[in-house]
């Protein structure tokens, strides 16, 4: 019952459109109260079946994650130890404890909507230490092949001689640079890659493919970044060599028009699969077509199928993708245009031009991503009403629209005037004629007494209508007659 309290208090706060709301001793700005809000709502709905399996799954594939963390531990300190146990483990059994360790985090990702940043954090330092022990062995290796060894780990001898005969030494320096320069993420195979590349004077390893046009690829193409560590290389082969041939390898520029890399970025699988599947009919349905741009559409379905995004939370997702702003602007200004003459958007924000109020942008933007619903605003535009016109709270109350009230006097002064009605804005000078006078004493003009002030007050202008000019034309004939100046 507390939570319903809570929740009603700050609806009510909320529709007065205040600026601070303290709650359990701390104090909201009218934004953060209304993501607040949300907050509460999500904690009062039931627990459903659903929800409980969920929290059990999430709770299971922690303990696989720890299981299987405490295991890569064990078996790491099995292979850098090998005098303190009995059994004895290879590389092969590291790879594979890895593995596991790394299928299950994505399992825990899953479910808990978490990030690859999150991945990467969690399981860098297990990785590292992985790779030093390979490095061990390496080193191990050499040394029973009567080769000069370097210190420890931090510096490993290549088992490769250049051309004067001398071994060549890469330190974990030069390789961690390398991963820099090649912006590639720090795991085994690629720090592999970087330390074949060290030796060759390349940045691939020998045999291996050549991935040095990936970091210009990135640099002018950033809306396609997401898909080097999200996508399947095999599976999807095509998207990757249509990426390596956007670059030319020997001047690092671009060989494709924007036109053409779109045209053949349509013809590649994953594309295929985006447009046929139940997600993307899914997505035009709920919000319809916007031009999102092919990396960025293809991102948000591919988040969507991933975190199972229905409904309601598809279409709030999807708005929030489209809104993303970078230093305060938005991504995709084009997108945010055609939302904005869109029918949901608009219709937003008629809700204010019905009390004659106008809501800003942020505030329509904050209901179409679930901040707010629509019961909000009209709740929030009857109470701003209500205030600016007392002596109309019973009709607003009883549903009534300020602009229904207003239309009479829209349609008076718009004839009187000789304008279109839309130029006529009665919540602007023209609201006199729905409230007149002051101090308790507010009242609405009659149609008489309105077409009278609009003839009368300079500031409406009607001495400039055709009107005026002929009823001052005909005053003057009358005067000359009754002067004898005109027969």
């Amino acid at each position: 019952m507390a939570i319903a309290d809570d929740i009603k208090k700050l609806e009510e706060f909320l529709a007065t459109g205040g600026q601070r709301y303290v709650y359990e001793g701390k104090t909201y700005s009218f934004t953060d109260a209304q993501k607040l809000l949300a907050d509460l709502r999500e904690k009062q709905k039931p627990i459903t079946k659903a929800d409980k399996d969920k929290t059990k799954n999430i709770q299971e594939a922690e303990k696989a994650v720890k299981r299987l963390q405490e295991k890569l531990e064990i078996t790491l300190d099995v292979f850098n130890k090998p005098e303190k146990y009995v059994s004895r483990v290879t590389e092969a059994d590291i790879r594979k404890a890895q593995n596991d360790l790394r299928f299950a985090n994505e399992s825990l990702a899953r479910l808990t909507s978490q990030t690859d940043e999150v991945l990467i954090s969690r399981n860098l330092a297990l990785n590292t230490r992985a790779e030093d022990a390979r490095l061990l062995a390496l080193s191990s290796e050499a040394k029973k092949s009567g080769q000069q060894l370097v210190g420890t780990t931090e510096k490993v001898l290549a088992p490769t001689t250049p051309k004067e005969g001398k071994p060549v030494v890469v330190t974990k320096a030069q390789v961690d640079k390398k991963l820099v320069e090649l912006n590639l993420p720090d795991t085994p195979e690629n720090r592999k890659v970087a330390r074949q590349g060290l030796k060759a004077g390349t940045t691939a390893q020998p045999g291996a493919e050549d991935r040095s046009w990936e970091p210009i690829f990135k640099q002018n193409y950033p809306q396609y970044n997401w898909m080097f560590t999200d996508l399947d290389r095999t599976k999807y082969s095509d998207v990757f060599d249509l990426f390596s041939k956007a670059i030319d390898p020997k001047t690092g520029k671009l060989v494709f028009e924007d036109a053409e890399f779109e045209r053949r970025w349509k013809g590649t699988s994953f594309y295929g699969e985006l447009e046929t599947s139940k997600k993307g009919r899914e997505l035009s349905a709920s919000i319809g077509n916007f031009t999102w741009g092919s990396g960025q559409l293809a991102k948000f379905l591919t988040k969507a199928i991933q975190f199972g995004y229905e409904g309601e939370n598809l279409k709030q997702q999807a708005y929030k993708d489209l809104f993303t702003k970078v230093d305060n602007k938005y991504v995709n200004d084009l997108a945010v245009g055609e939302v904005k003459a869109s029918s949901p958007y608009l219709a937003l924000k008629r809700i204010g031009t019905q009390y004659l109020t106008s809501f800003e942008d942020q505030t329509v933007e904050n209901a179409l991503t679930g901040g707010i619903s629509s019961d909000d605003l009209l709740r929030k535009a009857r109470v701003l009403a209500g205030e600016k016109y007392p002596h109309l709270k019973d009709a607003i109350n009883a549903g009534v629209t300020l602009e229904e009230l207003a239309a009479d006097y829209k349609q008076v002064a718009a004839r009187t005037l000789e304008l279109d009605p839309s130029q006529i804005d009665m919540g602007g000078i023209y609201n006199v004629a729905i409230k007149s006078g002051e101090g308790g004493k507010e009242r609405m003009l009659s149609t008489s007494e309105w077409e009278t002030l609009l003839r009368t007050d300079s500031k409406f202008k009607y001495s400039f209508t055709k009107q005026a000019n002929q009823d001052a034309t005909n005053i003057g004939l009358s005067i000359a007659r009754a002067f004898g100046k005109v027969g």
